[in-house]
């Protein structure tokens, strides 16, 4: 037996795949803005509430399922929108495009993936939704757009957390970007640390090294090598968007579309008023700004503000199907997760991937039981009280 197939729940597969890293990998997955104190009040936000048990309710079978866009799916969550997923292992957006399309859940591709766009929506085309970044040259967003149109995704993500291209510390104390890999003034201070995770460094050089932006290669010069792409994107992916950038992208999208990125509840309600379909409330996983409250409590903030009619997603520091639960009583509708998932993949491929669902379903599936709830639809306010450590 594998050890993922042993990991019992997300901590034991984060633990896996930090071990199987590099840590200048590792610290880059873990560290988030500045100090890191974003991703940590992310999860210690969901220890302050507490859930309440209901007895002799009619509970059986559990039914997690969840309809959203005219689809249903399998489950109350679905696999977040992670950049340069391939850095942690190899293919990880087929990867984990896989799992998602076996599992019926939604997975978001990132908008800086290794993998094309057209690979992805080949390999789960009914689950696939695009996470679509605001590039410096218009031309380049409106292409990034109709190719996700042509492939047949159906959803669109559109992130606008990202006025200014993200700070990482790790970075700055590596001096190595996770997009364009070591260089080689940096590569002497990371061969020991390759050396003592040799089944990653295999895996790195086996495949060529750095992995291609694939999405990126169709915008860079023509004949760019990975690096070359990776520069290009560096330099071109981020531009500071605005309601007229919103207005702008809602008008070239004719289909379902998400804003993600949004804290605040005049923001979400602006949003839907310029057409959004669903807000999703999120502080890039902690990678936005270290000095920030965790994203639970600004969902809960957000719906209180917000109201019951706006659909709001929520996505940050779910490590647990009792999180689930969590976020769904405080005004989540669905939720996404990308560091559990990523930990999964990191740790196994597509078995530990596979096994990071599995665990978050069958704790789902039990917490849902527990607080008397047979469908997702049953969580309520009610069941959470606040009072955790």
């Amino acid at each position: 037996m594998a050890a993922v197939d042993r990991a019992v729940n997300i901590e034991e597969l984060r633990r896996l795949a930090l071990r199987r890293l590099p840590r200048f990998v590792g610290d880059y997955l873990e560290g988030g803005a500045g100090d890191g104190g974003g991703i940590r009040r992310n999860i210690d936000a969901f220890r302050r509430y507490l859930l309440l048990p209901r007895a002799l309710a009619d509970v059986t079978p559990v039914d997690t399922r969840v309809e959203l866009f005219g689809k249903t799916y399998s489950s109350l969550f679905g696999i977040s929108a992670v950049g340069i997923a391939g850095i942690y292992r190899r293919h990880a957006d087929e990867l984990l495009a896989e799992v998602a399309r076996d599992a019926n859940i939604p997975f978001i591709l990132s908008g800086a993936s290794h993998a094309a766009i057209e690979k992805i929506a080949r390999i789960a085309p009914d689950h696939t939704w695009y996470q679509l970044y605001g590039a410096h040259v218009p031309e380049v967003t409106e292409n990034m757009l109709a190719r996700a149109r042509d492939a047949g995704i159906k959803v669109l993500v559109y992130t606008v957390d990202y006025p200014l291209a993200p700070r990482s510390e790790v970075v700055g104390r590596t001096g190595v970007s996770m997009a364009t890999g070591p260089t080689l003034r940096t590569f002497p201070r990371l061969f020991l640390d390759a050396l003592l995770h040799p089944s990653w460094t295999a895996d790195y050089l086996r495949g060529g090294g750095l992995p291609k932006l694939e999405s990126w290669t169709a915008h860079a010069p023509t004949g760019s090598n990975a690096k070359q792409v990776a520069a290009y994107y560096a330099l071109n992916w981020n531009n500071p968007q605005t309601w007229r950038d919103l207005d702008r992208i809602r008008g070239l999208w004719k289909g379902p579309m998400v804003v993600k990125g949004l804290v605040n509840a005049d923001d979400a309600l602006r949003a839907v008023q310029a057409g959004a379909d669903a807000v999703t409330i999120s502080n890039h996983g902690g990678n936005k700004l270290d000095c920030m409250q965790g994203a639970l409590d600004s969902l809960a903030q957000v719906r209180a503000g917000a109201g019951g009619d706006i659909r709001l997603f929520f996505d940050g520091g779910i490590r647990r199907g009792s999180d689930l639960v969590v976020a769904k009583a405080l005004g989540a509708d669905f939720c996404f997760t990308g560091r559990a998932t990523i930990y999964g993949v990191a740790a196994g491929g597509l078995r530990g991937a596979k096994r990071a669902i599995d665990i978050l379903q069958s704790d789902l599936t039990y917490t849902m039981a527990m607080t008397g709830c047979r469908t997702v639809g049953d969580i309520t306010r009610e069941h959470v009280i606040a009072g955790g450590s």
